[in-house]
């Protein structure tokens, strides 16, 4: 019986190292290293912040380098030494370029793959001209020489001595020693420049020369035929037609050494069928797909590989900061395995994917001597090139040795990347959870860079074994070779595209995974001058490999004829992610067993998303599916009314209810920062089109801490508005909220502090005429426990039902269908909650106001349908005053809604408090392209700051104030509700308040 080994293996992976920086500085660190302290006075000067007023008070930009860990001081750095550095500047609105990207990845929305023309970054979202010439004159007054400007404005390149440098940005120099003998060169401190102009640079790169970036395989499993061949004969393999299986060179030298396809590797024919991808000698015809690396390519291994499986795919080299010939010759021997190694696997597995498109190698200078500014130089021509539709990089560094302002400067890249419609896919790094610990020795969890960037897409690995119906895959995580890259950044925060299926309070890595485990990886020809000086056939694998293979499911998306129709993928988070959340079986293979526990404890593998392999490996045939979807339209103009006979619960994550994936529920609360994707068309008895708004009561529970939650259509920018707010721990509140429907049919909730969040849908606006329509009234109390109006007892509700008779009462009219209720909960004791429904129905499971503990006082606006007999019935669980406020109706002959982007039209806080027993005069046409006539408005009102108990009353201006309430408080409350408020002829309304107050109002649409 056969034992399976690593034929002519060479040394481990771990042992050895990696190709070319991976040879330096990458031992683990066993002892204690001595402490490096590098003064900022010690050489060339130093800048105090504040030290001077005005515009010559000088800031400083980031954070000082991380010594390395083991390093030593070597000495002050020669002040003639030459650096090349890049003052990276700010896009001019980080936001607006964020929601630009939201908008052109999401289905529904006007600008859906509408991407930025080759080009046109730089006049779309690069700094002003103004700005370019302010930070160009800060650095000449300095004595520095700005370079040319890059093409899209991003950064401005300066060559200086380490003197001038210092003299420039108020920061010493010294040499420090690397544990393996290197002596580099860092700045002491983060550099500064002047106030007025520090703010629109992100970073200046290049003031060190420390770097640890590193490729993401492993070892070289060689077929060589020995495991010790001293000078083979120059191997030549025979051009053949296409076939997406290894040619006989490759199968015989494998089978000598007992290696079979689809068990010890995968031909490109069995891996692409193993994730659904065509093989087709034309597959991926007419697009093009872009490399990274920090090596030169051997073109003869290349060309060997094309042979051996009969493709003719153009490969093409692009030299950044380096030119051909420079650098460490392909095939040079280091630690095992050859120059060109990592280039090879990149390309050859492209080529046996996607055999029809056009390859283009980015190459920058070799890894040992490549510093941050060379990696910034290549991933910038690679984006501003925008050749490339798709861009792989199996290369990182881990992600807390990484600058600051390297990090913000590729973050700034890979913006402009998917702004114009770029796929970039990145290798999650082959380290498990401890990405670090070839760099620094640490056993921390760390994640790797640019696989954790949030416009990346990072890429783990599995271990598979099978074809067809009996393939098998778990997460690879194996000490000897390594293991799948993945965890929680320490950098990036939460994203959006993440909410509900990766629950962390930061960016998780990877976001989906492939082939990565060597032992069953990747073919290959390459050349290792120590075994052969021709190319020699081997498998590979690592997260290297992983990355361009999932890069190949791209290209192969973006040619098929669905994305062919609709536009390239572009940025592919986005559309991942709601792939997952909508047919999470169909588009992906789930990886449910094994973990990334290389060094240390890690992450284990688990049904749904996890941070060993994500969302898991592709099923192509469904993510085209999902990936090219047809741009859908959003529904606008005068909408009617449909009110839902009973709420429906769309959202609650406590129990996994529309959150998580399709399959797979999650039940953690939305961290702070969180966003909640809540899918409105085609839920709970909405139609699946042609909706505009949707009523919805949101509830959060569980708080830990003050908090506020916003509202609005997914793929649109978030406003700055909020629909509920809460001020502790424990807390549970309610409010009601009006909120417009994106073209997908979906609305986000964005939280500020960790907490559960519930939606139910009330009703929901349409743009046909089948619903009914609004009327405002005079707001009228239809009931209030307290006092006896509108029931016979002055008694608090206890466990019961209170019937509210609602037609033919407060201007109601027998035709109303639905009514406008302002609720308060008052005098409480206890938790409890209260329903609204109508008369007659079944009670529902959903609840309209909440509260948590005696003496709240809390309100919330909820449309009813008005039951058969002309009642509402209110239900009380637990004990509380109630009162009941009517504000309007819907029936056949009323108002059409409309809705607005959301705008905060007052917030008091900016200017006053309003007083006790003051009224202030709100405009409502002419805001927010509001038109005059308009007949009520749809409102988020807020108080906050509260003095004392209070009340605040909204009417129409030139009316008389009524003797209704819209929110209610006690002293040191935030109270928000929603209201709906008739408009007075002269288009304002009035707010009143009972005590001294700070007021916000958001507008969320009106009626006309």
């Amino acid at each position: 019986m056969f034992k399976r080994v690593h034929a002519s293996l060479g040394r481990s992976r771990h042992a050895a190292g990696k190709t070319g920086r991976r040879a330096r500085g990458i031992a683990a660190v066993t002892t204690t290293a001595v402490a490096l302290t590098v003064a900022a006075t010690a050489a060339y000067g130093a800048v105090t912040d504040g030290a001077e007023t005005g515009s010559h008070a000088l800031k400083r930009i980031g954070t000082a380098p991380r010594v390395p860990a083991g390093a030593t001081a070597a000495g002050t750095t020669a002040s003639g030494t030459t650096l090349h550095l890049s003052v990276n500047l700010s896009p001019r609105d980080p936001q607006a370029l964020t929601d630009f990207i939201t908008a052109v990845s999401t289905p529904g929305n006007p600008r859906y793959h509408q991407y930025l023309a080759k080009g046109k970054f730089a006049s779309a979202f690069g700094p002003t001209q103004a700005t370019i010439a302010a930070v160009a004159q800060a650095l000449k007054a300095d004595g520095l020489t700005p370079g040319k400007l890059s093409s899209d404005g991003l950064s401005l390149p300066v060559t200086a001595t380490v003197a001038q440098a210092s003299h420039a940005f108020g920061t010493g120099f010294k040499n420090v020693r690397l544990k393996d003998g290197t002596i580099n060169y860092l700045n002491a401190s983060a550099p500064a420049l002047p106030a007025d102009v520090a703010a629109s640079v992100s970073g200046i790169v290049g003031l060190s020369n420390v770097n640890s970036i590193t490729s993401h395989h492993t070892a070289v499993r060689h077929l060589s035929g020995s495991d010790s061949v001293a000078a083979p004969l120059p191997r030549t393999v025979a051009p053949r037609t296409y076939t997406p299986a290894m040619c006989s060179d490759f199968t015989d030298a494998a089978a000598q050494a007992g290696f079979a396809d689809g068990t010890d590797y995968y031909s490109p024919g069995k891996l692409a069928a193993n994730y659904g991808m065509t093989s087709s000698a034309t597959a991926g015809a007419g697009q093009t797909v872009a490399v990274f690396e920090l090596e030169n390519a051997d073109p003869n291994s290349i060309a060997t590989y094309q042979s051996c499986v009969g493709t003719n795919t153009s490969v093409s080299y692009r030299y950044v900061d380096t030119t051909a010939g420079s650098g460490t010759p392909a095939g040079t021997d280091q630690d095992g395995y050859g120059v060109g190694t990592e280039a090879a696997l990149d390309i050859e597995d492209l080529i046996g994917l996607v055999p029809g498109a056009s390859i283009i190698d980015y190459q920058g200078p070799d890894a040992e001597n490549a510093t941050d500014q060379n990696v910034l130089d290549v991933y910038q021509q690679m984006v501003t090139d925008d050749q490339a539709q798709v861009i792989s990089t199996s290369w990182g560094e881990c992600e807390p040795v990484l600058a600051g302002a390297t990090a913000s400067a590729e973050n700034a890249i890979f913006a402009e990347a998917a702004a114009q419609g770029q796929s970039v896919v990145a290798a999650s790094g082959d380290d498990g959870s401890s990405d670090c610990y070839l760099t620094n020795g640490s056993t921390a969890k760390a994640v790797d860079d640019p696989a954790s960037q949030p416009y990346v897409t990072g890429v783990g690995g599995t271990t598979m074994t099978g074809t067809g119906s009996t393939k098998t895959q778990k997460a690879w995580g194996v000490s000897q070779d390594g293991g799948s890259g993945g965890g929680v950044s320490s950098r990036w925060g939460p994203v959006v595209y993440q909410g509900g299926i990766a629950t962390t309070t930061k960016r998780a890595v990877p976001d989906v995974a492939a082939l990565a485990d060597p032992n069953d990886g990747y073919p290959i020809y390459m050349l290792d001058d120590a075994d052969s000086s021709s190319p020699e056939p081997g498998i590979l694998g690592g997260t290297s490999g992983a990355a361009p293979t999932w890069a190949a499911a791209i290209v192969q998306a973006n040619a098929s004829t669905a994305c062919q129709t609709n536009g390239p993928v572009g940025f592919l988070n986005n559309a991942l992610y709601k792939a997952a959340r909508s047919s999470y079986p169909t588009n992906f293979w789930d990886v449910t067993s094994g973990n990334n526990s290389v060094y240390a404890t890690g992450y284990t593998a688990a049904a749904g998303y996890d941070e060993v392999t994500g969302l898991g490996s592709p099923k192509e045939a469904g993510l085209i599916t999902s990936l090219c979807a047809a741009r859908g339209t959003a529904a606008t103009g005068a909408s009617t009314f449909h009110p839902l006979s009973s709420p429906k619960r769309l959202l609650d994550t406590r129990n996994g209810t529309g959150w998580g994936l399709s399959s797979i529920p999650s039940t953690k609360p939305l961290v702070a920062g969180g966003t909640a994707p809540v899918k409105i068309e085609g839920a709970g008895g909405i139609p699946s089109s042609g909706v505009t708004a949707v009523v919805l009561n949101l509830t959060v529970t569980g708080t830990t801490g003050s908090g506020s939650l916003i509202a609005w259509a997914d793929g649109t920018a978030k406003p700055s508005t909020s629909n509920l707010n809460w001020t502790g721990t424990g807390q549970t509140i309610a409010a009601s909220s009006t909120v417009t429907v994106a073209g997908d049919g979906v609305v986000d909730l964005y939280t500020s502090g960790t907490t559960h969040v519930i939606a139910d849908v009330q009703g929901y606006y349409t743009s046909g005429t089948t619903g009914s329509t609004y009327t405002a009234l005079k707001p009228a109390r239809l009931l209030d426990t307290r006092s006896k109006v509108g029931i016979s007892t002055t008694s608090k509700i206890t466990n019961a039902v209170v019937s509210l008779k609602v037609r033919g009462h407060g201007g109601v009219p027998t035709g109303a269908s639905s009514v406008v209720l302002n609720l308060t909960a008052t005098q409480t004791v206890g938790s409890g909650y209260l329903e609204a429904y109508p008369e007659g129905a079944t009670r529902p499971t959903a609840s309209n106001v909440n509260w948590a503990v005696t003496g709240t006082t809390i309100p919330n606006l909820v449309v009813v349908p008005i039951g058969s007999d002309g009642n509402v019935s209110l239900y009380v669980h637990g004990t509380s005053h109630v009162i009941a406020d009517v504000s309007g109706y819907f029936s056949t002959s009323g108002s059409a809604f409309r809705t607005v982007t959301p705008l905060r039209l007052l917030d008091t806080r900016t200017t006053t408090a309003l007083g006790a027993g003051k009224t202030l005069a709100l405009p409502i046409a002419g805001a927010d392209g509001i038109p005059t006539g308009v007949k009520a408005v749809v409102l988020t009102v807020t108080v906050t700051g509260t003095t004392g108990s209070g009340y605040l009353t909204a009417w129409a201006d030139g009316g008389t104030r009524p003797t209704a309430s819209n929110l209610n408080w006690v002293q040191g409350k935030t109270i928000a509700n929603q209201v709906i408020v008739p408009v007075g002829s002269d288009g304002k309304i009035d707010f009143y308040v009972s005590s001294t107050t700070q007021v916000l109002a958001d507008v969320a649409g009106y009626m006309s």
